[in-house]
C-alpha cells in the first residue's frame, strides 16, 4: 500500500471517529443504535468525505511546514493530523450565529454540518423512541408519580459527577410542566417522568434507582 493511500484511509478514519464521538455524545442513552442507524452511517460518511476534502487540498497546496518538499511527500503523521483536526475545525466554524424559533443557527461552514445535524437527531430519535417507551413501561411498572417525583430525580442525578446546570434546568421545566398538567393520567405521568431522568442519566442508573428505592416510591 502505498503512503498517499495509507494516509487517506488514516484521515478517513479519524474524519468518522469525529462523528461517532459527536452522535454518542447526543444520544448517550442508546450511542451504539445511535451510531449503527442508517441515517448516522450517513452522516459518518459524509465526516470522512470531508476529512479526504482536506486532505486533498493540503496535496494540492503541499506547505513546507508538513514535510513537503521536491522528491519528498511529507510527514505522513503530520499530513494525518492537519486533514483530519483540520476538517474538523473549518467545517464547525461559524462566522455569526442566527437565533431561530428552533435554537440558534450557525452562519459559515458549520452550517452544512448543522443542517445533517437536525436531520439526524430528527431521525434517530424516532428510531429509538419506540425501544425507549418498551423500556420505560418495564423499568417503571409500579412506580407511584407522586412518590417518586422528588426522590427518584435526586437519586439518580446523585450518580452523576457532571450534570450541567443547563440540564438541570430544563428538567425542572420538564416537571414543572408534568406537575401542572391536569389531563394526563397517572401512568403517563409516571412514563414521563422516567423518560426525563433516563434522557439525562441512561437506562441502567435509572433501572438501578428504581430497584433501590423500592417501596419507597412505588404504588
Amino acid at each position: 500500500m502505498s503512503q498517499f493511500m495509507l494516509v487517506s484511509a488514516c484521515v478517513f478514519a479519524f474524519g468518522v471517529l469525529v462523528g461517532v464521538a459527536e452522535l454518542s455524545s447526543r444520544h448517550s442513552d442508546h450511542r451504539f443504535l445511535a451510531i449503527v442507524s442508517p441515517p448516522s452511517l450517513g452522516y459518518l460518511l459524509l465526516n470522512g468525505i470531508l476529512s479526504l476534502a482536506a486532505l486533498a487540498a493540503i496535496e494540492f497546496a503541499r506547505p513546507e511546514w508538513l514535510g513537503f518538499a521536491p522528491g519528498n511527500e511529507g510527514n505522513p503523521f503530520l499530513i494525518i493530523l492537519a486533514a483530519g483536526f483540520g476538517a474538523a475545525t473549518f467545517f464547525r466554524s461559524s462566522i455569526f450565529k442566527i437565533k431561530t424559533a428552533d435554537g440558534d443557527l450557525s452562519v459559515g461552514p458549520a452550517l452544512i454540518i448543522d443542517i445533517f445535524l437536525q436531520i439526524i437527531d430528527e431521525a434517530v430519535d424516532r428510531s429509538i423512541g419506540e425501544i425507549r417507551q418498551t423500556e420505560i413501561a418495564q423499568i417503571m411498572a409500579g412506580v407511584d408519580f407522586d412518590k417518586a417525583v422528588e426522590n427518584l430525580p435526586i437519586y439518580c442525578f446523585a450518580a452523576l459527577k457532571r450534570l450541567s446546570k443547563d440540564n438541570q434546568i430544563a428538567f425542572g421545566q420538564q416537571m414543572t410542566s408534568l406537575l401542572t398538567q391536569k389531563t394526563l393520567l397517572p401512568e403517563e405521568r409516571t412514563m414521563s417522568l422516567g423518560l426525563a431522568i433516563m434522557s439525562l442519566t441512561g437506562k441502567k442508573i435509572l433501572a438501578q434507582g428504581v430497584k433501590q428505592l423500592g417501596s419507597h416510591i412505588q404504588r
